[in-house]
């Protein structure tokens, strides 16, 4: 049939398929026609000989077999009931069909494959046309079908008295352990289709009990046409009891959990099934299983995390989202590896090489994200400390920490694993080196601007050493891993200094402001430590957006506005033509800039701390979408000296109150005095580590590129980004060993990596049964309904498009409310053009609230983006 309806309309299908890639809104209503026109020619195609026989033989069926000769007709795309993808109820389903209408049903179920939200759903994923293998080509008949096969299944219809959905793991909260049934009267059709408020039942599988039972308003049943013609009948519910009362007995639910779970483990993977109690002679229900697939929004952890239903449960922390490399993405090997290398430098371990797999250990690695184990924790400090202790960090791990969900009895591990014991979490200790970062922050506190000299000097020693191993570069037969410990080990002086400086002298300060910031007695205190958070002039990363800022500006906007946001590689190809002299049609001024800042900080990119991400210097369409949001705008520059203005005349306003009050107080002219000396003199030191060792990435991604270049050409690795699937010590054997199998240990690596990066979220908080650990809801009586309460980390108040944003290359346009889970410094252009910023994590100190600040946006953290 789709070769049948595409021979003649394979160009047209193909241009919708490209129209739905672009993302253009102004097509919208020219792509919604051309699929109704498919859809429309799908009612009227000639069927052959075969097809009519078929046809006949089913309605045939349906009459003489079926109870009540009526039939369901169910769409099934081909990959409808995989694990990774489902279109469950995307495609069309006719219920109540009688023999002579068979026909009619296929057809009309048929012709949903063309419907535009199932093509949206199913090129969603590719980012240009080029993507999608043959759409390129619209004379390629397997491009124009791009989406998949189609299937129609005729089941015999059941007469239902109650029916619905039941999942036999809590896709809510991702816990295996917990069942999760929504059941209403009539067809389960309601429950699908959202027309009621189903009953909903939370029930634990293991300990065979409910823990929760909501019951909805069921305002309306869908019952089976009995007459000749079939089809179904909706009955409005008009008895409040009936509308209230449970649709499941207790001996039924029971049933069907029981079912559920026979399900599950005949598949070997949690289930989503549809099933209804069928009507009778003799008025007992009868339970019936109608369909059954896998679940696939269920957020996965590796199987040595895991413990078997009943055990004690472990609980994990994911602490890379709300600090250190803050990202959601999840981790290649190499990218663990080599961040594990960074981490142990800038904590001034450099002698330990790598972190421990196992998750019985305090902290580890895990195949694609890296854990705390927090029940090894819980068995010393309550869930109250850990709240409090967690709130400068990020409100929302202090909510999760407070919720009912995070039990300390639940999880609190009774005896230390194997090989943690005291002795060992000593000498980890030990290896530490507190004490010199303590004497560090010591001194910088007496004389925070000679401070900052040594610092810079040491620090300008620092990247004259990297500048000469970039200059020297990776030479063949010295090896990767060896050219990595250089490069990373010439910082290891200026990360101590800042390591001194954030731990014993930013760190205080900032929890003292952001306490006045949120608890401050009265207004005036709280505006004062806003205004003291902010206006940080030498921050490097405010430096970058500047800069990125004045380079989007030497363009004019006619020349912008000639680009789509997926046109941007056309613009990124013609700078380059202008950089060779191909063309000469942009400014000299523009040009010269842009090779400055590829010079500069080319090495910045997505995901910084990673290595396999890419930078500026690898793809300028990178570069090109952090520019196009600035153009245009108020220069940050001004904004920043504005801020730091404010910020000085806070500071003076602070010792002239104080210096009144010396009689009362005679050292507190002293110490505010020191505070504002390590505000003007190293506050601005806070984004330094990561953003120097990001350079280090950068010049160490240039030689990895180089040996997967040669692994490729020489038909060793597949693909492009194969080889961070490697650590540099396999890639350093298989320079030298040239029998040694890459494929091999790429293979499986890249499969979980995959599986992992298309999770729907990435939890904080999940523990060894799968569940992810969620906030209690607000429980302020005076927030009026409809209205989303979160924490406060930079002060103001905007109106606008709310755009909730996974990757800081998507689309994103002027004025809009920019929502994320968190943000890095990646994003950070994109707050020059937001009106306003709301994350899901982020505290006082991490990168989203700073850059609020600086740039004056309004920002809210602590809202669940998932919800």
């Amino acid at each position: 049939w789709v070769d049948a309806l595409l021979s003649s309309r394979n160009d047209e299908y193909a241009q919708i398929v490209r129209y739905i890639v672009e993302n253009d809104p102004s097509k919208e209503k020219l792509v919604r026609a051309a699929c109704d026109k498919l859809k429309q020619a799908c009612l009227v195609i000639t069927l052959n000989a075969s097809q009519k026989r078929t046809l006949g033989e089913l309605s045939a069926i349906v009459a003489s077999e079926f109870d009540h000769g009526l039939a369901a007709v169910r769409s099934s795309g081909v990959e409808e009931d995989g694990a990774d993808q489902s279109y469950a109820g995307m495609f069309e389903t006719r219920l109540g069909v009688a023999p002579s209408g068979v026909e009619r049903a296929v057809r009309e179920c048929f012709a949903s494959k063309f419907d535009y939200r199932v093509l949206r759903y199913a090129v969603g994923g590719a980012s240009a046309a080029a993507d999608l293998p043959g759409v390129a080509d619209a004379t390629a008949s397997e491009g124009a079908r791009w989406g998949g096969g189609f299937a129609l299944v005729i089941m015999e219809m059941v007469d239902s008295a109650v029916a619905g959905v039941a999942f036999s793991a809590n896709p809510l909260n991702s816990d295996r352990d917990e069942c999760v049934v929504d059941s209403s009267y009539g067809l389960g059709e309601s429950v699908v289709d959202g027309s009621v408020t189903a009953d909903r039942f939370i029930y634990d599988k293991v300990h065979d009990k409910l823990v929760d039972e909501i019951i909805g308003s069921k305002k309306l049943e869908r019952r089976l046409n009995m007459v000749e013609g079939g089809g179904v009948t909706i009955n409005v519910i008009d008895d409040e009891d009936r509308q209230n009362a449970c649709s499941l007995s207790e001996k039924w639910l029971k049933e069907l959990v029981r079912l559920t779970c026979i399900v599950e483990k005949e598949y070997g993977t949690p289930m989503d099934i549809e099933w209804a109690y069928a009507c009778t002679d003799d008025n007992e229900p009868r339970l019936v299983l109608l369909q059954a697939r896998p679940i696939t929004t269920l957020f996965s952890i590796d199987s040595d995390m895991m413990t078997e239903p009943g055990e004690k449960r472990v609980l994990y922390y994911d602490f890379n989202i709300a600090s250190e490399a803050t990202t959601t993405t999840p981790f290649r090997h190499m990218d663990m590896s080599i961040y594990c290398r960074v981490a142990n430098i800038i904590g001034g371990m450099p002698e330990i090489m790598s972190w421990p797999e196992d998750p019985n250990m305090p902290m580890f690695n895990a195949s694609t994200r890296q854990y705390v184990n927090l029940s090894i924790f819980l068995k010393y400090f309550s869930t109250d400390y850990c709240s409090r202790e967690s709130e400068l960090l990020d409100p929302y791990l202090s909510s999760l920490f407070g919720s009912k969900d995070c039990d300390r009895n639940r999880y609190r591990m009774k005896k230390l694993p194997k090989g943690v014991n005291m002795k060992n979490m000593w000498w980890l200790f030990r290896q530490f080196p507190m004490m010199k970062y303590y004497k560090i922050g010591k001194e910088s506190r007496k004389d925070p601007e000679r401070a900052k000299e040594k610092y810079l000097e040491i620090l300008n020693d620092d990247m004259s050493n990297l500048a000469k191993l970039k200059e020297r570069g990776w030479q063949r037969g010295e090896g990767l891993q060896k050219y990595s410990d250089e490069l990373f080990r010439c910082l290891m002086p200026s990360a101590t200094q800042e390591m001194g400086l954030i731990m014993f002298v930013l760190i205080g300060i900032f929890r003292q402001l952001d306490k006045e910031r949120r608890e401050g007695e009265t207004e005036e205190i709280r505006a004062d430590a806003n205004s003291l958070c902010g206006g940080y002039e030498g921050d490097e990363l405010m430096q970058i957006n500047i800069a990125l800022y004045n380079l989007a500006n030497m363009l004019e906007p006619s020349i912008w506005e000639q680009y789509r946001h997926d046109e941007l590689h056309s613009l990124a190809n013609r700078i380059q033509e202008n950089l060779d002299g191909t063309l000469s049609d942009l400014p000299n001024d523009f040009l010269s800039e842009w090779k400055i800042f590829m010079e500069r900080y080319g090495w910045d990119g997505e995901d910084q701390m990673f290595i396999s991400s890419p930078r500026y210097q690898d793809d300028p369409v990178l570069l090109l979408a952090r520019l196009r949001p600035n153009v245009g705008l108020k220069d940050p520059a001004l904004t920043q000296k504005k801020k730091a203005s404010k910020r000085r005349q806070t500071m003076k306003s602070h010792e002239d109150r104080t210096a009144l009050k010396r009689i009362a107080n005679p050292f507190g002219l002293s110490r505010i005095r020191k505070r504002n000396l390590c505000l003007e003199h190293l506050m601005w030191i806070r984004n330094s580590p990561k953003l120097h060792f990001a350079a280090v990435m950068g010049v160490l991604r240039t030689a990895i590129l180089r040996a997967e270049q040669e692994l490729i050409m020489a038909g060793r690795l597949d693909a492009k980004n194969d080889v961070f699937h490697l650590d540099l010590e396999e890639v350093d054997k298989a320079l030298s060993d040239e029998n040694y199998d890459l494929i091999k240990i790429v293979g499986p690596r890249k499969v979980v990596f995959e599986r992992a990066i298309r999770a729907k979220e990435c939890p904080l908080l999940i523990d060894s049964r799968c569940r992810i650990l969620r906030p209690d809801p607000s429980s302020q009586e005076d927030v009026e309904e409809g209205v989303i309460v979160g924490a406060a980390v930079s002060p103001g108040t905007a109106t606008g498009k709310v755009r909730i944003m996974r990757n800081p290359t998507d689309q994103f346009e002027q004025g809009e409310i920019l929502a994320a889970t968190v943000t890095s410094p990646a994003w950070t252009p994109l707050f020059v053009g937001a009106s306003a910023v709301i994350l899901q994590i982020g505290g006082a100190l991490q990168h989203g609230a700073l850059c609020a600040r600086e740039f004056g946006k309004p920002a809210v953290s602590n809202i669940d983006i998932h919800n």
